[in-house]
């Protein structure tokens, strides 16, 4: 979004925007700017969510997993889980024969890992990246 935009939002002028915008990128509360992309278009049209067990749950064991799949250009989300599962991955592939490429090669390979659901997105309702505040 535009400065210009924003400063609009917020009834201020571009300068004093443009300073609260670096203010609050300095204190923390904005991390990046981000482009939202069609992954689609990009060719990944098949979205699969992967539920991983993993066979220890030692502090290294788990920074090790997660950097691993973190470096994964497919996945698009790693999350640690508490409950039966220990981490659900958000993967964006072209087709099942991808899906399946990533599963042998960067998962199920992994002497680690002790079990893997994965389950076809059949329809994205609401994938959002914005955080709505309070008095919007």
């Amino acid at each position: 979004m535009q400065v210009s935009v924003i400063a609009g939002l917020v009834h201020k002028t571009r300068t004093p925007t443009v300073s609260r915008i670096h203010r609050l990128q300095r204190l923390g509360y904005i991390e990046r700017f981000v482009a939202v992309l069609n992954r689609k278009l990009l060719g990944r049209t098949v979205m699969m969510m992967a539920l991983v067990k993993l066979k220890e749950h030692g502090s290294g064991t788990l920074r090790d997993f997660a950097d691993h799949c973190t470096a994964q250009p497919e996945v698009m989300v790693c999350l640690h889980l508490s409950g039966e599962y220990d981490f659900i991955l958000q993967v964006a592939v072209a087709d099942p024969t991808a899906y399946e490429v990533f599963l042998t090669g960067q998962l199920c390979c992994l002497s680690v890992v002790d079990k893997v659901h994965s389950s076809l997105v059949l329809r994205e309702y609401k994938m959002d990246t914005q955080i709505q505040l309070a008095g919007e």
